[in-house]
């Protein structure tokens, strides 16, 4: 029997870069395939990311997990991601990307 709670985990490390998440986040919500969490690792951003994020988790269909942590680079808040990932599958999403709507094939 599997450990798994999603079939994915989509990853974003972020810094700073709330102007852009935005458009990842809309992307998710249009996958076909809707068995997935989103972590989002915040790299000790200064801006509104966390504001953004935690209002998406209000609105969303899918569960959003935000992470903070003190400014040490996006490896460390990948591999921080890693930790908290319940997905079977990893996928990797920039903060500033998007995925096509049939991405995330279940």
């Amino acid at each position: 029997m599997s450990t798994w709670r999603h079939l994915f985990t989509v990853l974003t490390p972020t810094y700073n870069r709330a102007h852009v998440l935005q458009r990842g986040y809309e992307s998710l919500c249009e996958q076909t395939c809707q068995d997935f969490e989103w972590v989002v690792v915040d790299d000790g951003s200064t801006d509104n990311t966390r504001e953004r994020v935690l209002a998406w988790q209000q609105e969303s269909r899918f569960p959003i997990h935000y992470l903070w942590q003190e400014n040490q680079h996006k490896k460390t808040a990948i591999n921080l991601g890693v930790r908290h990932a319940c997905g079977e599958w990893l996928v990797a999403l920039d903060s500033d990307d998007t995925l096509e709507p049939n991405a995330l094939y279940g």
